[in-house]
């Protein structure tokens, strides 16, 4: 016996496979080579989605902020807006309530906008007249609550209610109120300097001619 048949009759460092076991290890290879071809065919697409995810990602993130900072912007323009309406909104019911407080009602009472100073009784800066009565010949006391017109556009004895001063009556005039102008009679003249001149909403009530 040579050395090959010896060999072909050394069994013992042989490994015995069951063929099923054989058969098995076929198949999953064969799934596994599968699954390998799948992943390199995909791989190109999963690195395209990853890098297209990242750039929406990072888009979307972009565009979160912007949203972000539109709505802030947006918070202040509603809370200024509100803010305006409430004013322009307690204004109007100050107008109501005065028009509907009016003394003299049934009349064609109206509105605008009049520059505002003030005066005070027996006054040479007021005129020649230095007697303490009014245009109207009634006493000029503060606490009548009097106010001086154009008569050419206000009559006497109409109420006039002045934006943030209240009711007056117009029984007075001077050379220098003409038109939109009136002048509120106040005790002092420090009174009337710390007022100065202002620009105030006022209704104007004329007399019945009842």
């Amino acid at each position: 016996m040579n050395n090959a048949d010896a060999m072909a009759r050394d069994w013992g460092h042989a490994i015995v496979v069951d063929p099923r076991e054989l058969h098995q290890l076929r198949t999953e290879n064969a799934k596994i080579r599968a699954t390998r071809d799948r992943l390199r065919f995909a791989l190109p697409f999963l690195l395209g989605a990853i890098a297209f995810t990242t750039a929406a990602a990072s888009w979307q993130s972009s565009r979160v902020g912007r949203l972000s900072t539109e709505l802030r912007d947006a918070h202040r323009q509603v809370a200024r807006s509100s803010n305006a309406l409430s004013t322009l909104a307690r204004s109007h019911e100050n107008m109501l309530a005065a028009t509907q407080a009016a003394p003299s009602m049934g009349t064609k009472s109206w509105g605008k906008r009049f520059t505002v100073t003030m005066y005070v009784p027996r006054s040479e800066k007021y005129g020649a007249d230095n007697d303490g009565l009014t245009a109207t010949m009634t006493k000029a006391d503060p606490k009548s609550r009097l106010v001086a017109v154009d008569p050419k556009l206000i009559p006497y004895g109409s109420w006039l209610w002045i934006e943030g001063l209240g009711w007056f009556r117009a029984e007075d005039c001077g050379s220098a109120i003409k038109g939109f102008r009136l002048d509120v009679l106040v005790a002092t003249e420090p009174d009337a300097m710390r007022f100065g001149k202002q620009d105030r909403f006022v209704i104007v009530v004329p007399p019945t001619t009842a």
